[in-house]
């Protein structure tokens, strides 16, 4: 094999290598305060949202796009469910509307008064999540 197509093989393995690293990486928007928030669209329907929560990384915090004066509900996936991740979906004001965790939920406030929604998951060492917002007409 000559040195061009060694190197050419070679290129493409590293950014290979490099989109398989970024797959599995966390949206770096979601940050741990609310002014370094990650956004997600609230449309109507179903809206998945996938992230981690890594030692060290104590909260991560979301906004959703949409508009106010619908209604929404909150979850969390299985896996996460089981393993302690808290989620909380508030208000504009940042008051909460509901909390999910394990054996401690609460909060039926499914209407968006303030737009726009927030939604926050802790505590670390979670690993992989994914939250639901559904959008939907009573």
């Amino acid at each position: 094999m000559n040195i061009k197509v060694s190197l050419i093989v070679l290129l493409a393995a590293c950014i290979m290598l490099m989109g398989v690293a970024a797959a599995n990486q966390e949206n770096p928007e979601a940050g741990s305060l609310w002014d370094t928030k990650a956004t997600f669209n609230v449309d109507v329907g179903w809206n998945y949202v996938d992230g981690e929560l890594s030692v060290g990384d104590n909260a991560d915090y979301w906004r959703g796009i949409g508009d106010s004066g619908v209604y929404l509900q909150l979850y969390i996936d299985r896996t996460s469910f089981l393993n302690g991740i808290v989620a909380e979906m508030c208000e504009g004001s940042h008051a909460v509307m509901q909390h999910v965790e394990y054996e401690n939920s609460w909060g039926s406030d499914n209407y968006l008064d303030s737009s726009p929604v927030y939604v926050r998951l802790s505590p670390s060492n979670i690993g992989d999540y994914t939250f639901i917002v559904r959008r939907y007409t009573p």
